[in-house]
């Protein structure tokens, strides 16, 4: 990227801005390439200024939260990364929570139990950011970051500051449909009341049984597939003969089928391998589609085909 881009950004915002960072630090998988620039606006001002400079040079933009859910190519991201680690203001009035979208999520739902306030429990030990969450309304154990929303507060691309209720995101399974080209600022929500310690032993039950079920001593971005209706992926990656698979240094994971795992040296190459080898026989064998539930960045059209 052009050495005046960052010069220009250096002029115009407050916040952190760094050179050619290696994003596999950033990341739950611990894979990824480096990015031209990464940037961490200090407040919304400096994002929309941000922004406008990004519209008005055409510059592409990724907006990475807390590095789960995500496969960033190993040619990295050829562009600007922003980063919204400084948005995590946190607020509560009466049931009713403010959290920005930088939190880390398990902080904030451990934050919101010791509160008394029940609702995001069985989400215990979900990895990444409060708004990267509610981007894929994240989920667990049959509750969902939107149950208990009220609303978000966003910035649209074309620097616009709004806030969408829940039923204007129009929240579905893994999904959050008028976020998808929004930056989250934060998030609005009003919890019922419960007593803690009866919160914190839910959330105990809910970390023993990831224990038990994930593998979560490896680096892993957690599911890979969306639940197809009436089916569970990793049941279906199972049956497909393909526990256990290795490509380079990536593994579906023996203990959950529907967790790829990164053995340690990775590429995003190996773990793209290993899905495309999983959407083709889980195709051929059960005539079902899988979804990617994570995010692929920076790969080129003909890598996804191939």
């Amino acid at each position: 990227m052009n050495k005046s881009i960052y010069k220009d950004l250096k002029q115009l915002l407050q916040g952190e801005i760094l050179e050619k960072i290696i994003l596999k630090r950033k990341t739950t998988y611990q894979i990824g390439g480096e990015a031209s620039l990464y940037v961490c606006p200090n407040n919304s001002e400096d994002l929309r200024c941000l922004n406008s400079y990004l519209v008005q040079n055409d510059l592409p933009r990724f907006v990475l939260g807390g590095g789960a859910n995500v496969l960033i190519s190993d040619r990295g991201f050829r562009g600007v990364v922003i980063h919204l680690k400084e948005f995590v203001q946190l607020s509560f009035s009466g049931s009713t929570v403010v959290g920005g979208a930088g939190l880390v999520l398990d902080d904030f739902i451990v934050t919101c139990l010791r509160n008394g306030y029940r609702g995001l429990e069985n989400l215990s030990g979900i990895p990444g950011s409060l708004g990267g969450a509610l981007r894929m309304n994240a989920g667990a154990f049959g509750a969902e970051i939107s149950d208990y929303l009220i609303s978000v507060k966003c910035m649209d691309y074309q620097g616009n500051f709004k806030v969408l209720s829940r039923s204007e995101v129009n929240f579905s399974y893994r999904k959050a449909p008028h976020l998808q080209n929004m930056y989250i600022l934060e998030a609005k929500f009003k919890f019922p009341c419960a007593k803690k310690e009866t919160l914190f032993i839910v959330r105990e039950e809910i970390l023993n049984q990831r224990r038990k079920r994930q593998p979560w001593q490896y680096p892993t971005a957690g599911s890979v597939f969306k639940r197809p209706p009436g089916y569970y992926a990793g049941e279906l990656i199972e049956k497909a003969g393909l526990k256990g698979k290795r490509i380079g240094r990536a593994e579906i994971s023996r203990k959950h089928a529907g967790i790829i795992i990164n053995l340690g040296g990775a590429t995003a190459t190996d773990v793209l391998e290993l899905i495309q080898l999983i959407r083709s026989t889980v195709l051929e064998n059960f005539r079902i589609n899988l979804e990617l539930e994570q995010e692929l960045v920076g790969f080129d059209q003909a890598d996804l085909i191939s």
